[in-house]
């Protein structure tokens, strides 16, 4: 039987070839991060909680976006790279990411 892979926008139950995990502390003056280029399919992102961090597509949509919610829960984002992923906090924090391509 031949392992048969599909591209990134394949849904969570397809078994991963690869994964890893990001650190991103986030900027000292800006308190802004940005994923590392890392292709993958999909990412489950945390902080540490009574954090706040926001997160968007871009600088500017992460400044202005949703706060991410403060439980010990995890957000699951089904994504192409870690790079299209912007944060935006209120102090040096740690956002990390677990990646599965």
């Amino acid at each position: 039987m031949t392992a048969s892979y599909r591209d990134n926008s394949t849904p969570s139950d397809i078994v991963s070839g690869e994964f890893g995990t990001e650190v991103i502390t986030l900027a000292a003056t800006t308190f802004t991060g940005q994923g590392a280029d890392q292709p993958c399919r999909e990412v489950l992102i945390w902080y540490e909680l009574g954090k706040t961090v926001q997160i968007g597509e871009s600088a500017a949509a992460a400044a202005a976006g949703p706060v991410m919610n403060d439980s010990e829960e995890y957000l699951r984002i089904p994504i192409s790279n870690t790079n299209k992923l912007f944060f935006k906090g209120t102090a040096e924090d740690d956002v990390y990411i677990l990646w599965r391509s």
